[in-house]
């Protein structure tokens, strides 16, 4: 009998200190390397990513669903970040767009002010369709656009560190699937200095 309490003890003990001792978060795999930034944020605000950690997320405009859906969720990003004494100067969401010749400027800032998108750190990015093709492929990020115009994409978002290696990847919000705001949030704590 003593046998077994002490074998308990000396288990119940085993695995409080694992749980006390273990980190808190474990070192994220580098996934490969953005070498080239090449859009513009659509408000000319300056682009530096050389220094912060980043959600990357890709969009258009004109999608009926996981977008601005998405989009909902991140804001709730921020707030998360600002609970753990985060400031928005510490870190950059950016959104590309996939389908730069639909979505313009205009019609970009014209989604961000609808889905009620203020933020500084919150960028929204367009490039050439060409470069937005070769932008994802860092990302292994597929997506095409129909002949109709309607844009089909995969469903992940990036954290890039502040030397833009890609540490790891987050589903965006797809039917009753909600974004894992707190596993974002500490994995771009990481990353801040």
């Amino acid at each position: 009998m003593l046998r077994i309490v002490g074998s308990i003890v000396v288990l119940t003990l085993g695995v409080v200190a694992f749980y006390l001792f273990w980190p808190r978060s474990l070192e994220l795999p580098q996934m490969g390397t953005v070498t080239e930034w090449p859009f513009t944020e659509v408000n000319g605000k300056e682009v530096s990513h050389q220094d912060k950690p980043k959600l990357v997320t890709f969009f258009f405009t004109s999608c009926p669903d996981v977008c601005p859906m998405t989009f909902f969720e991140l804001q709730e990003l921020q707030v998360v970040m600002q609970e753990k004494g985060i400031a928005d100067d510490e870190y950059i969401i950016l959104a590309v767009t996939l389908d730069p010749e639909y979505d313009t400027g205009d019609r970009i800032r014209q989604y961000v002010d609808n889905m009620g998108i203020s933020s500084p750190n919150w960028l929204f990015l367009r490039g050439t369709e060409e470069e937005t093709k070769q932008f994802a492929q860092y990302f292994h990020f597929t997506y095409a656009k129909s002949a109709d115009g309607f844009v089909t994409h995969s469903t992940s978002m990036y954290i890039v560190d502040p030397q833009d290696r890609i540490r790891s990847h987050h589903d965006m919000a797809v039917g009753t699937r909600r974004v894992n705001i707190e596993e974002i949030a500490d994995h771009l704590e990481q990353f801040i200095k």
